[in-house]
């Protein structure tokens, strides 16, 4: 069976390499291999979201960003379907690819549907999409309730991309956005699901309301206490508190919000009025001392012995490894250091699997062949294992699988 692509709508696609994901009626697309960040920053684009566990998809297109459309799968919590199963598996179980870029609306609408009908069409088994597409919102076939803020003038409309037709916005998914709660408003517009009777219009909208925004979040009583005498004082603002101790604004702020690990600044430590928070009991070179002097406690992977040490320093000394091994493994950003395996935590138990057995583990990913000749599929435990039979240098196999190559020696290639 033929790939199925809609990189042709538009001549940005040509700036990408290409990739191939199955999804559940076996149907295989063509996307575009580009990072996570490009992803989230496109607009303009046909997308597909894949279940990991099943390979059922929803289809989807937008003209906003699509980081910003997907919300990390708030977006679709009203979608009966597709929510209910990023409910049950959580948002990480999927993976978001971008099939095409597209020059215009028409061209977008076109291949939704296109898209939709070759993964196994909507209200399917195959597929969580529930309308056959070309609106640019799924959930589009609900009706809204839009009433212009500062009148409120009420109006009807059939979807979210009818009201933004109607009222000539430019971008189609805001009055969506809006009635899903990810916005304010859009252009002096506020919208609601029509059964979403109790929900009512904001009270400020538009710069009004950012500037409330930023008033509110600046404008907190800050208490300072200070460490050495316990004296507390009271200040409007961060602003104030600052100017009047000689501290810069933007560590009272973080000290109040809890947002660094960060607890004092000029021996002065910082709540907001509202907060129960209490003073922490160590700030500065205490505190410094009291975090160099956690207790780590090390297991040797090859032998199995136990060992405890003051802190991350000691451990390092003692078992001569390199300065900062036992600290890089007890915060995760290692699995081992000489052998040696560290944590914080007595109770917590070790990995079953460590340096080169580790390694050989990640690259176990089983694979699929395909034979160009006659589409036959052959999976294999690994890409190595796949080069050894076929023989095929396992680089270009890789190579294939993440886009570099379409095809070495008539085989594709892509991972179970």
């Amino acid at each position: 069976m033929k790939p199925i692509d809609f990189t042709y709508i538009s001549e940005v696609n040509n700036r990408h390499p290409k990739q191939y994901i199955t999804v559940s009626n076996g149907a295989e697309f063509i996307v575009l291999n580009i990072s996570k960040t490009e992803k989230f920053k496109a607009s303009n684009v046909l997308y597909l979201h894949l279940n990991q566990i099943n390979k059922k998809c929803y289809v989807g297109i937008t003209v906003m960003q699509a980081g910003e459309r997907w919300s990390s799968g708030a977006a679709y919590k009203r979608n009966r379907r597709f929510g209910a199963a990023i409910q049950k598996h959580g948002w990480e179980a999927f993976d978001s690819f971008i099939l095409a870029f597209a020059d215009n609306r028409d061209s977008l609408n076109q291949a939704e549907i296109l898209a939709i009908a070759a993964a196994g069409g909507h209200k399917t088994k195959f597929t969580y999409n529930l309308s056959p597409g070309g609106d640019l919102v799924a959930e589009n076939d609900k009706p809204l309730v839009g009433v212009l803020l500062g009148t409120s003038k009420e109006r009807r409309f059939k979807s979210g991309s009818d009201a933004a037709r109607q009222l000539g916005m430019t971008n189609p998914d805001m009055p969506m956005s809006v009635a899903r709660g990810d916005r304010t408003s859009a252009a002096g517009w506020w919208f609601r699901f029509k059964d979403d009777v109790t929900k009512k219009p904001p009270t400020s909208w538009g710069e009004t309301f950012r500037i409330e925004q930023v008033r509110r979040k600046q404008g907190k009583n800050i208490i300072a206490v200070n460490y050495k005498t316990l004296e507390e004082r009271e200040f409007r603002t961060a602003a104030q508190a600052a100017q009047e101790l000689g501290i810069e604004q933007s560590q009272v702020s973080t000290i109040a919000a809890g947002k660094t690990e960060l607890v004092s600044a000029k021996g002065w430590w910082f709540r907001f009025k509202d907060d129960e928070k209490e003073i922490p009991l160590a700030h500065g070179a205490k505190l410094t001392r009291l975090k160099r002097d956690r207790t780590v406690f090390a297991t040797n992977l090859s032998t199995g012995e136990l060992r405890e040490f003051r802190n991350c320093t000691v451990a390092d000394i003692e078992l001569d490894i390199y300065k900062g091994a036992a600290a890089s493994v007890a915060s995760g950003d290692r699995t081992s250091a000489a052998d040696w395996w560290f944590s914080f935590n007595k109770e917590q138990k070790p990995p079953t699997d460590f340096k080169f057995a580790l390694v050989a583990k990640a690259r176990s990913k089983p694979v699929v062949a395909i034979n160009l000749e006659n589409s036959e599929e052959i999976t294999y435990p690994s890409a190595k294992n796949a080069g050894e039979i076929l023989g095929i240098p396992r680089s270009s196999i890789s190579n294939v699988i993440t886009g570099k190559l379409k095809s070495v020696k008539g085989f594709m290639f892509r991972l179970k």
